[in-house]
């Protein structure tokens, strides 16, 4: 591993890469035998063919193992490795300690990739060496496979070299996707693994906030994987609670603490002093917030944190709908007893809301399809 200046934040140098470097896909699986077929059948199946996939399954207790047993007698670019449950950042460590490639990309053992998509990412790496860490847009998809959305999940990617905008913004650069949308060069692998094995659950969130601070972003804009929705996967809610707020902000700092410490280790005290605390974030001033309000905190309280986050510099240009934004702006005026009940309204799901979103996902599969076909038959 090469060493990196103190007190001085710039990416890290690379070579080129070779003109077809070995692509380690990284899976972490956990009782999902019945969407693991369709995750490698979608790596078997890429326009690029030069990978390895080395699947971790981390004590499932249904069918998994066979499924992905029998995968590996067919193709010997398919790994198996069992252990006892340990959680995912352990799942993918040991995936990782077994990987050789140059490019290191993660995939969740229920999701599905377009079949360009790894062309596309080393073709995106090999434009520039100085990319170190590749993202791309997705689609999200219900549990069935029909499309929720008929657009991207991001109007905007990350992109370029972010460190900075980072450190000011609490340690979170901006439109970052999810794990089957990431990809790395081990070069970069390298100083964020082995994963803290404490991250049983949004352990790729490691690689999305800790890579930009070492090395520059190169965004895809296509979506290129399909990011599954449903109810078994823990990091993948549609809807906000109390719950799923709490769980996002005790992850968030978690992962400020590990920013805090990578960038201590990596740089020095200096930098790692410069990380700006999590009210910083807009994302984290909408849900401390939210839970204020929701928990019938002390009317002073909940007033600093409506302050903070409608003061937030970003406050009126984030993705918000109109809908959600009205409720934020203007949710000190509402009394305590209407805040629940509009809060499920504008961020919940209610019969017609999932009615609905059951009718446009069956349509946006079925003219998804149609398309493709077209695609094909041209």
């Amino acid at each position: 591993m090469q060493e990196l200046q103190t007190e001085t934040l710039q990416p890290i140098q690379m070579s080129r890469l070779p003109d077809s470097p070995l692509v380690s896909v990284l899976v972490a699986n956990y009782n999902y035998d019945r969407y693991i077929s369709e995750t490698l059948e979608s790596v078997l199946s890429q326009s690029y063919q030069n990978f390895e996939i080395i699947v971790c399954d981390d004590g499932s207790t249904d069918n998994s193992c066979d499924v992905i047993a029998n995968y590996v007698r067919k193709d010997s670019r398919i790994k198996l490795i069992s252990k006892q449950n340990g959680g995912v950042a352990s799942a993918l460590n040991a995936a990782y300690q077994k990987s050789q490639g140059q490019i290191i990309c993660l995939l969740d053992a229920d999701d599905v990739w377009m079949d360009r998509k790894l062309e596309k990412v080393v073709e995106a790496f090999k434009s520039d060496p100085q990319y170190g860490f590749v993202i791309h847009n997705v689609m999200q998809i219900d549990g069935q496979g029909n499309f929720l959305r008929p657009t991207p999940m991001f109007k905007h990617l990350s992109s370029g070299w972010v460190a900075l905008h980072a450190l000011e913004n609490g340690g979170f650069p901006q439109d970052v996707p999810p794990a089957s949308a990431l990809s790395v060069r081990r070069e970069v692998a390298e100083f964020i693994f082995p994963l803290n094995e404490t991250f049983r659950r949004n352990a790729d969130s490691l690689v999305s906030f800790l890579a930009p601070f070492i090395t520059v972003i190169k965004s895809i804009p296509e979506a290129l994987s399909q990011f599954r929705f449903h109810g078994g996967n823990t990091t993948s809610q549609v809807n906000l609670t109390v719950d799923t707020l709490e769980r996002g902000q005790s992850v968030g700092e978690a992962i400020h603490k590990e920013q805090k410490q990578f960038l201590r280790r990596i740089y020095g005290e200096v930098v790692a002093q410069r990380l700006t605390n999590l009210s910083c974030n807009l994302l984290c001033c909408h849900d401390r917030y939210l839970i204020a309000r929701l928990k019938g905190l002390p009317k002073a309280q909940t007033k600093e944190l409506h302050r903070q986050l409608v003061n937030h510099p970003q406050f009126y240009t984030c993705n918000s709908t109109p809908h959600q934004k009205w409720f934020l702006q203007w949710g000190e005026y509402i009394p305590d007893p209407l805040f629940p009940l509009i809060f499920k309204f504008v961020y919940g799901s209610g019969r017609l809301k999932r009615w609905a979103r059951n009718l446009l996902a069956r349509r946006l599969t079925t003219q998804y399809t149609q398309g493709q076909l077209l695609m094909q038959t041209k």
